[in-house]
């Protein structure tokens, strides 16, 4: 949502609009065995020595106003703002090993080759050529200056090499980058491309192919930002876009988007939006808690996109800002999820307060601007470094938090299927089992003359067919408890079996064991054949 500001002048300026503002937040309690933050104490409260000594505050426990990138199993962290959001900003890289738990320093401060120190910068990991790339940002301190350069570092030779294109974007800072799957370059949206109040902002589409930065055109964009957050969907195999603060509005009637949009590749379609200005009740959408000064992290696993925390905004008497009160907080304390299979919002808290500053939350703080990624080789997702809120008592313990479900939905095959009359039939699972989706699973090998039949339990069991009918066919087991069956037709071989799942966290952990069953059946309706499938033993996750 974006409002232009010559159409500032002709909305009525009455204080603390409640059709301006969303209702009071709705929060979900985030706590095992949902997903809830931990600290990774292998870390450490600080980054190892082993920069000069001539950047101050650097071995601090933070630093901060840039994002993380990560590849298969690091998340690549470089320069920043050091300390709790100064203006000194440094140009080292490091890697946070995330099966270890350790950073390493790969590049340090001030070397020769590196680009040139900075924050608020884009960085975005092209796993086709296992690369990071860094564009643009700030310099700051005394005479801060926008930068628009961009650089790409070569973990296998340890060197950065500066990209040199007869096209660029012009130099911003706060854009968002990440990996185009369906292109195969860095795709790179919006960015605040002035350095003053108000903010101006871009709302451009670019693509990096090789070192040649292409201007794209979609025939539909959303609104200039700067402070957004662009994620990788690999599994729908796209880009989403969400949050990010509005075009040209100064404070405090800065309002801040609560859209989603994805990118197929050559346009913008927008999934999901809470308009308070035209629906002033909320009805019918649900919105993040925050939206700006934090990172959005997709996570694979739940198929959902995590933002920890983000800057709020504490000014009532206005009249546009979006969220009012109830939002505010500098940042906030909510972890707000956005479920890609429902295109909805949820907001998690500690559960003990509605808003911000009554809802500390002593494991993690109230921290923004950090940097964050999921990791595949630990199925997690993290934030690392980041701004503490001053003044607020909120500095958490540790340096980098994770973020998962415990235990993640996950299935095991088990057991061993056999012949029937179509064949081998194997039962394999289509998604995972979450709490609130439908778990299914698809089984293969079913004849043209045949019924199947879908068992549900909740314990295994080890049973000869042949025990269950007398035409039980040698050598197949009964191997689920059957507690629940379901006729399953099958299609051209296969049939499916699907199963609801509550949206009860109290299940997470609860196995629940599967199979597939085939009647065969000769031409005058008689049963000849009861053969069954591997078993899957589907452990429930909690969303």
């Amino acid at each position: 949502m974006h409002i232009p500001v010559r159409t500032l002048a002709l909305l009525p300026m009455f204080a603390a609009s409640a059709l301006a503002q969303l209702p009071t937040v709705t929060l979900t309690n985030r706590a095992v065995p949902r997903a809830t933050w931990t600290a990774v104490t292998s870390a450490g409260t600080t980054l190892p020595a082993g920069t000069p000594p001539a950047v101050p505050n650097f071995n601090t426990t933070f630093r901060a106003d840039s994002c993380g990138a990560a590849s298969a199993d690091k998340i690549w962290v470089f320069g920043g703002s050091l300390g709790n959001n100064t203006s000194t900003t440094t140009n080292d890289l490091w890697a946070f090993d995330a099966a270890a738990g350790t950073f390493t320093q790969i590049v340090a401060h001030g070397a020769v080759g590196s680009p040139p120190a900075r924050g608020r910068h884009s960085a975005a990991w092209n796993p086709s050529t296992n690369k990071l790339v860094v564009f643009g940002g700030n310099t700051r301190g005394a005479t801060p200056t926008l930068l628009g350069d961009t650089w790409e570092f070569d973990p296998s030779t340890s060197t950065w090499t500066n990209l040199i294109s007869a096209t660029n974007p012009t130099p911003r800072q706060f854009a968002s980058m990440t990996f185009d799957p369906i292109l195969g370059g860095i795709l790179l949206f919006g960015g605040q491309t002035n350095d003053a109040t108000p903010n101006v902002n871009s709302n451009e589409t670019w693509l990096l192919l090789g070192s040649t930065w292409v201007p794209l055109a979609p025939a539909t964009s959303p609104a200039a930002r700067s402070q957004h957050s662009l994620v990788t969907r690999s599994d729908f195999g796209d880009v989403l876009l969400c949050g990010g603060l509005d075009n040209g509005i100064a404070t405090p009637e800065q309002i801040r988007f609560l859209d989603v949009w994805t990118w197929n590749g050559s346009t913008w379609t927008m999934i999901s939006n809470c308009d308070v200005l035209t629906n002033p009740t909320g009805t019918g959408t649900t919105w993040p808690g925050n939206v700006n000064a934090n990172q959005a992290i997709y996570d694979p696993l739940r198929q959902r996109v995590v933002m920890q925390g983000g800057q709020g905004i504490t000014v009532v008497a206005n009249t546009l800002y979006v969220y009012g009160p109830n939002y505010g907080g500098s940042p906030s304390n909510y972890t707000s999820e956005f479920d890609c299979l429902t295109n909805q919002w949820v907001l998690y808290s500690t559960g003990t307060g509605t808003t911000p500053f009554a809802n500390s939350d002593p494991q993690i703080g109230r921290i923004s601007r950090y940097f964050g990624g999921f990791v595949a080789t630990t199925g997690k997702v993290y934030k690392i470094c980041g701004q503490n809120a001053a003044g607020s008592s909120s500095k958490p313990i540790y340096n980098v938090y994770q973020y998962q479900a415990n235990p993640v939905a996950n299935t095991v095959s088990y057991g061993t299927s056999c012949a029937g009359v179509g064949g081998p039939m194997v039962l394999t699972a289509d998604n995972a089992p979450w709490t609130g989706r439908t778990f299914s699973a698809t089984s293969t090998g079913f004849g043209p003359l045949s019924l199947g039949l879908g068992v549900i339990g909740a314990s295994p069991i080890a049973i000869p067919m042949i025990a269950v009918l007398p035409v039980g066919v040698l050598g197949c087991d009964a191997l689920a408890n059957p507690d629940l069956l379901v006729a399953l037709l099958p299609v051209a071989g296969s049939a499916q079996i699907t199963f609801p799942l509550p949206n009860t966290p109290a299940l997470g952990g609860l196995p629940l064991y599967f199979q597939a069953a085939e009647l065969g059946f000769d031409l005058l309706g008689n049963i000849t054949s009861l053969s069954g499938s591997n078993g899957l033993t589907a452990t429930i996750g909690a969303m």
